[in-house]
């Protein structure tokens, strides 16, 4: 009778050791599941934000597809805009394959590996720029207002209303006693890198016109900014630099009888000159400078 605690606590030993082991076992089993399931399965209303990007539809975006095509398909751009091969950006991509629980990504470290690739140089700019000196960074901008980083809802100039305000014009005459007068025009622009950000293909375009007293056009004017490809050269930075104004002058703004002047600023999404059709195209700001008298000129 005295040994029957002792088997009663073998026993008593023994059972639980199996527990803590089908405990263990269980627990392995749901890491690896965790590890094998797509993350949708935990994180559905991130995945569905996150698929509502443009990021996530990446390699599908006509622009892009016809700029890819028009260079017949190099498989480098598809490290960017389809890493995983998928149709665009996919979690892996960005947090990696390490397992969970994954690490914080560094902003914009992270960022960097794509916008900073080949052809776009737009977090290398932002880390001279005024925002990233007053601590910001790219979600300051690229997330909604009031939406926490871990919604994904990761927003760009393709989103209606993203880029309200972004730039502006001034236009100003300058009275010069050996001169006519000169037009000045100044654009500016908030953005916390250059203008336009992303890739090769997108562009800025100042449109001056003078206009007739009956407000007809009588001579105009373009200049882009934006990544330029001279025959036999190479890639040319011409993109609105961050936390300074460009400024512009144009002679004799008064010739053929200008009155006033007008001025337009576009943002272009596709490719090429501004006469080719872009109906994504989306006027940044506008500006008018009625003439003086000794500003018109009848040639």
């Amino acid at each position: 009778m005295r040994r029957l605690p002792l088997v009663v606590a073998v026993l008593g030993y023994c059972w639980g050791g199996s527990a803590l082991a089908d405990a263990s076992a269980a627990s392995a089993d749901d890491l690896r599941d965790r590890e094998t399931r797509p993350c949708i399965a935990c994180h559905a209303a991130i995945s569905q934000t996150f698929a509502a990007t443009r990021m996530a539809r990446s390699a599908l975006g006509q622009t892009f597809r016809s700029e890819w095509h028009g260079q017949h398909s190099p498989a480098a751009c598809l490290s960017c805009h389809a890493p995983s091969g998928d149709a665009g950006v996919v979690c892996a991509d960005c947090h990696g394959v390490g397992g969970h629980p994954y690490p914080k990504l560094q902003v914009p470290q992270v960022c960097a590996r794509c916008h900073d690739a080949p052809g776009e140089r737009t977090v290398q700019g932002f880390r001279a720029s005024p925002a990233a000196a007053l601590g910001q960074d790219c979600l300051d901008c690229h997330l909604p207002e009031g939406r926490a980083a871990s919604d994904h809802a990761f927003q760009g100039p393709t989103v209606p209303g993203f880029l309200d305000r972004v730039a502006t014009i001034r236009l100003l005459l300058r009275h010069d006693s050996a001169t006519a007068p000169v037009a000045v025009v100044q654009v500016t622009h908030r953005a916390g890198h250059a203008l336009p950000g992303g890739t090769t293909g997108r562009s800025v375009w100042l449109i001056v016109s003078g206009l007739a007293s009956d407000g007809a056009p009588v001579w105009s004017e373009r200049v882009r900014f934006g990544w330029e490809h001279p025959p036999e050269q190479g890639w040319q930075d011409r993109t609105l630099p961050p936390g300074r104004p460009a400024v512009l002058e144009l002679p004799q703004p008064g010739r053929h009888g200008a009155a006033r002047l007008h001025a337009e600023l576009w943002y272009r999404f596709a490719p090429g000159d501004w006469s080719e059709p872009d109906p994504r195209a989306r006027r940044l700001d506008a500006a008018e400078l009625a003439l003086p008298q000794d500003a018109r000129a009848l040639r």
